[in-house]
């Protein structure tokens, strides 16, 4: 049977162990949440960008638009598919109608190709024409892609 020193010695070495560790790892027990920027779209998607919006200078260019704000469904589970996706571009017109939804696939898209069907065939489906490209078009393809 451990005598009362040595019940004491261990309850202060865990006590000691516990602010060491408290001190060294700060955050071990919070769950602090740290929120960090991060660009709205990448470099090759702001080359786009600046394409669509030469090709199209009477038109609105919209980057990043979640499907929520493009298409609904009366089934929650159906909204659930696309609750968490976005758009790459949306190009509206004057009077701000959707023309036509711009997907720019860079090589993270590889193997992704039956994903990306899905999508398109989800917005295409609420009537939307869905362009996709792997390079930056000119701005004569992307004029004749979009009559």
């Amino acid at each position: 049977m451990p005598h009362l020193s040595q019940i004491i010695f261990f309850v202060i070495g865990c006590f000691a162990s516990f602010a060491l560790m408290c001190l060294v790892f700060p955050n071990l027990f919070t769950r602090k949440q740290t929120f960090y920027p991060k660009p709205v779209i990448t470099n090759f998607e702001s080359r786009l960008f600046k394409r669509l919006n030469e090709a199209f200078p009477h038109h609105h260019v919209l980057a990043q638009v979640a499907f929520s704000a493009l298409i609904t469904h009366d089934n929650m589970k159906m909204r659930a598919k696309f609750n968490r996706k976005v758009t790459d571009f949306v190009l509206l017109d004057q009077s701000y109608k959707v023309i036509a939804i711009i997907e720019l696939d860079d090589p993270t898209h590889i193997g992704k190709e039956q994903e990306d069907a899905e999508r398109d065939a989800m917005l295409i489906a609420a009537g939307y024409m869905v362009m996709r490209y792997t390079e930056i078009p000119t701005v004569r393809q992307l004029q004749r892609d979009l009559k």
